[in-house]
């Protein structure tokens, strides 16, 4: 029978991680003969080839790798070229899924089979599969008041050196209630989870590569991920933005099909990577205020603003009374966009700046207000 999901898992140093989420694959209850994982290997050298393929899968189990690291698009480009399925899954290494996954996935794709669709943010929860001793101190104290909480918290943790596993494969195949023991709701507030789930404006931002499910042949089409992308951040959603040109559409699974397996906050790298918001500047230019804004409010620190400022902007477009400010929005969104990306002339852009001010100062509506907060913004660029 002919391959209809490849999951691909993107993997650098996480062999811990990895091994459980590998198993959860075992439980699935999806036929095995009808998926594929392809684990795709940024150059670990903590053992994981050895740990892949020495794992006696029941399913298709494939594993490449770079020599060296090469950066997450890359690598996530390096499973892609290895799969055969219709759809495409990306799934983290630390994303431990749950036996429906790829059922509910397959169930959604038959609804919307051309749309892309996207575990965040009902699959936004957490779970300590292991205990790190790289745990910040806050991390370390939110650790200690989980596993207290049901009973699973052990004084040898205070001490450990080394990376101790809560959950074992054996937990995850016979799916005893260890997971339960040690898993936690998401500390993201539940009005981020909801401007995520809302795709009235920005929809792309739902493609957050932990859990996210397209065809394949809209990612050769597009050609997968632009791999100028190294660093952490935005290379998913850069990924996102070029889908939504394409004007295919996005869905938020709204069941939960897996946790995060919780691990050193110091191991993500950074949200928001200036030098890759520089990448897609250069890549895509300044028409799009849905782009320009980042400059100004990066939907990883405040979402809410980021979005309701381009409700905003696409109200005050729409009616003649508030065109004028909502040009003057969409102006200065450009204006502070390229200032970010190139500083340059800035005696002139304060002086426009100060201009767009005045212009604004005695209008009343809700969009000139939202001007007036984003030529402040645009001012502190340049502080």
């Amino acid at each position: 029978m002919a391959i209809r999901y490849s999951i691909v898992i993107p993997t650098y140093n996480r062999a811990p991680q990895l091994l459980l989420t590998l198993a959860s694959f075992e439980t699935q209850t999806y036929q095995k003969q009808l998926f594929e994982v392809i684990v795709a290997d940024d150059g670990s050298t903590d053992g994981t080839k050895e740990m892949v393929e020495g794992f006696q899968a029941s399913y298709p189990l494939i594993y490449v790798f770079h020599p060296e690291q090469r950066g997450r698009s890359a690598v996530r480009n390096l499973g892609l070229r290895q799969a055969r399925g219709l759809y495409i899954i990306f799934c983290d290494a630390d994303f431990l899924v749950l036996p429906e996954f790829i059922s509910i996935v397959s169930r959604y794709h038959r609804k919307y089979p051309k749309a892309v669709l996207s575990g965040f943010p009902y699959s936004w929860d957490n779970a300590y599969t292991h205990y790190y001793p790289g745990f910040s101190p806050e991390e370390k104290e939110h650790f200690r008041s989980t596993l207290t909480q049901s009973n699973v918290w052990r004084a040898d943790f205070d001490t450990a050196n080394d990376i101790i596993p809560l959950i074992t494969p054996e937990d995850i195949l016979r799916q005893t209630d260890a997971l339960s023991k040690v898993a936690f709701p998401s500390r993201v507030p539940p009005n981020i989870k909801k401007q995520f789930a809302s795709t009235d404006v920005a929809p792309w931002m739902l493609l957050v590569t932990r859990c996210v499910s397209m065809r394949r042949s809209h990612l050769t089409r597009i050609r997968g991920f632009n791999e100028r992308f190294v660093l952490y951040g935005l290379e998913d959603w850069d990924l996102g933005y070029r889908l939504h040109r394409l004007k295919i559409p996005f869905y938020c699974i709204k069941e939960v099909v897996g946790y995060h397996q919780e691990h050193p906050t110091y191991l993500r790298g950074e949200v928001l990577n200036t030098e890759n918001l520089k990448i897609m500047f250069e890549t895509y230019g300044f028409n799009d205020s849905s782009l320009n804004l980042f400059a100004l409010v990066p939907p990883s620190e405040d979402l809410e603003t980021y979005k309701n400022t381009l409700r905003v902007l696409r109200r005050g477009i729409r009616s003649k009374l508030t065109r004028p400010s909502a040009l003057l929005l969409r102006r200065t969104l450009r204006m502070a966009a390229k200032q970010f990306f190139q500083p340059n002339n800035t005696p002139a852009y304060k002086k426009t700046l100060q201009k767009i001010k005045k212009e604004s100062m005695n209008r009343k509506s809700r969009v000139a207000h939202v001007l007036r907060e984003m030529v402040l913004k645009s001012e502190k660029l340049v502080e």
